[in-house]
């Protein structure tokens, strides 16, 4: 039985380059479902929509950072339009792909901007968005890159910084390998489904990485069913970890 005390990390089949372009398109969708169905879309809506409502705004910006299919931006800005709110946001993703793959649908939305990027060589002045964003990427980075990453968005949000990643626990390991095929349809996303779940961090140990990352103000709480949600100020790290 794999041991779940420590963080078992291992390259994800979605992140290779020569992945033929179907069964990435296919895992993309899946991870759309499973956002959707399980409550990251919500979580994440519901973290911002509190921010939003904090800072009595009815204009922004967001940047969200590895953004995959775009998925999550787009929720925003739909959010956003049913609330009588302006936003712009914009998805930063590395694989060029995975944002050619959903270009017709992306690209009937204008609030909605697009572009690829290195997150650790992103080209973002401090303080350019309201509110930086990022969904299901922090276990895919070491330690002392997440804390690197959090300092960065920090740096580059006015307000907050908004993070949501899965918890590392064996009953969720051990769920999505029995049901998985419920409701995933890619061998990609089976397999790449159960590392992300063995490579994800625990609630102390997000803390202690905020820690590093020079933030002085934030807050991680658990979310049923076994994500995590860090929500940090605006421009609150000290230094570069």
């Amino acid at each position: 039985m794999l041991d779940l005390s420590r963080r078992v990390l291992r390259p994800e089949l979605l992140d290779r380059s020569d992945l033929p372009d179907a069964d990435a398109r296919q895992s993309l969708l899946d991870l759309r479902r499973v956002n959707r169905w399980f409550g990251a879309r919500r979580l994440l809506l519901s973290a911002l929509a509190r921010q939003v409502a904090r800072h009595q705004l009815n204009e922004f910006t967001v940047l969200d950072v590895a953004s995959g299919s775009a998925d999550h931006p787009l929720a925003i800005v739909q959010w956003a339009q049913r609330r009588g709110l302006r936003a712009r946001v914009f998805a930063l993703e590395y694989q060029h792909r995975n944002l050619r793959l959903f270009r017709r649908e992306l690209a009937a939305t204008p609030q909605l901007h697009l572009f690829c990027a290195d997150a650790f060589r992103a080209p973002v002045r401090p303080g350019a968005f309201d509110f930086v964003t990022c969904c299901h990427f922090l276990h895919h980075l070491t330690e002392e890159q997440a804390a690197a990453l959090l300092y960065d968005m920090s740096k580059w949000a006015r307000r907050a910084l908004i993070v949501s990643d899965l918890e590392r626990h064996a009953l969720a390991y051990h769920f999505f390998s029995l049901f998985s095929r419920c409701f995933v349809h890619s061998y990609v996303s089976r397999a790449d489904g159960l590392t992300s779940l063995a490579q994800s961090f625990r609630k102390p140990e997000l803390e202690r990485i905020a820690a590093q990352a020079g933030l002085r103000r934030f807050k991680v709480e658990r979310h049923w069913p076994y994500h995590l949600m860090l929500v940090g100020e605006g421009g609150d790290a000290r230094c570069r970890p």
